[in-house]
Formats: C-alpha cells, sequence, structure tokens
C-alpha cells in the first residue's frame, strides 16, 4: 500500500467484553488494546444484527488488506488491457470512502 492508512492497525477481534456484562466490543490488538466500537442493546445486550455488525467491523482492516492486494493485480491487468474495470472502479471507492477520502 502507498499511503498508510489512518486507522488503528489491525487485527481488530469482535468478544464479549469482560468488564462490562452484556457489552460485545471491538477491540484493537496490542499494543493498543482500544475499543473501536461497543454494542450494548437496550440493557439487555446486542441482537444478532448488532453482532453480525461487530464482526463486519473487526474484519475491516484484514478486508483493506485484501482489497488492496485486489486493486494491485486489477490495475495491473488495466495497464495491459489499456482500459478500467469497472471493479477498478469498484476497489477504488471502497478504499477511499475506507481512508475518508470521499463524503
Amino acid at each position: 500500500m502507498t499511503d498508510q492508512p489512518k486507522w488503528t492497525k489491525g487485527p481488530w477481534a469482535a468478544k464479549w467484553s469482560k468488564y462490562e456484562e452484556d457489552n460485545f466490543i471491538v477491540q484493537a490488538g496490542m499494543p493498543s488494546n482500544r475499543v473501536l466500537a461497543q454494542f450494548d442493546g437496550d440493557g439487555d445486550g446486542p441482537d444478532d444484527q448488532s453482532l453480525a455488525d461487530a464482526h463486519l467491523i473487526a474484519a475491516a482492516p484484514d478486508m483493506a488488506e485484501a482489497l488492496e492486494k485486489a486493486l494491485n493485480f486489477i490495475t495491473n491487468t488495466e495497464s495491459e488491457m489499456g482500459e478500467t474495470l469497472p471493479c477498478g472502479d469498484a476497489a477504488r471507492a471502497a478504499l477511499a470512502k475506507a481512508r475518508g477520502e470521499t463524503k
């Protein structure tokens, strides 16, 4: 990747909080151990959708890295073909969104 992302370095994990009952969190690994997101529902714990959201958020650094690698391959292919591929446009847009470069 040419530009280092400004987000907290992965890996991130989705897990139950050790300290707050019925709270599901997304937490960065060492050295920061930063809690990135918290899902507590309405006092009775998070629902299935919140748990799914937490797992998606936790996978974000891995997905961004995989998308960057795929985009490198797509860019090389586009260069050889002399044309832009729709999947390349989609990958560039998704990475720009992740980096906060778009609204």
